[in-house]
């Protein structure tokens, strides 16, 4: 288990940070679905700052960079909550890897009953994969033959949220088409006339 992702950069950089969870997923070391929420909220709170693919992730100011977050972000605040506390663990994580390669156990979910000093998991529960959940945050995956999907909440409304199902390497064509269609297919604003 001492590989390092194929495609990292350099170990212990932002990006490598990142593509440590696609790792994660594809060796089974955790579920892919919590492996896929830990590498969304890793990519979108590291990618506040310039030049993060290249950063340091054991010199990080994580508190600096979770409150900067928090100010540039329209997510609601228990999603701002389960982000920060994802970050947080993915990187406690990763920095063991770092550390020690050979010996590597993600923390994010125990497979040993009882083993973290928690209550032993009921067979016929299934528990949260990742911290709570609601309208605003990633969630699942979608695994298709041919791309991989992301689902992203959309806070359209203040009490309204949908569900983009984005491929997870979507270019920056194909969301400037997507948001082209948005804009078709959107009725006029309050207040408009409209046609």
């Amino acid at each position: 288990m001492n590989e390092q992702p194929p495609s990292a950069p350099q170990r212990g950089t932002g990006l490598a940070f990142v593509q440590h969870w696609d790792w994660v997923a594809e060796k089974g070391l955790m579920p892919q679905a919590t492996a896929r929420a830990y590498r969304a909220a890793v990519s979108q709170i590291l990618k506040i700052d310039d030049g993060w693919e290249d950063r340091e992730v054991q010199g990080l100011d994580v508190d600096a960079l979770i409150s900067r977050f928090r100010n540039l972000s329209s997510l609601s605040p228990t999603s701002l909550s389960t982000y920060e506390s994802r970050f947080r663990s993915a990187l406690a994580s990763y920095v063991s890897y770092l550390e020690n390669p050979a010996s590597y156990q993600p923390r994010g979910r125990r497979n040993t009953p009882g083993g973290d000093g928690k209550r032993p998991k009921d067979k016929g529960k299934k528990e949260p994969e990742a911290g709570p959940r609601d309208a605003a945050e990633p969630s699942t995956e979608v695994a298709t033959p041919a791309a991989r999907l992301v689902v992203y909440p959309f806070p359209v409304r203040q009490d309204l949220f949908a569900e983009l199902k984005l491929p997870a390497d979507l270019s920056l064509d194909e969301a400037r088409r997507l948001g082209r269609f948005l804009e078709a297919v959107a009725l006029s604003d309050p207040g408009s006339s409209g046609t």
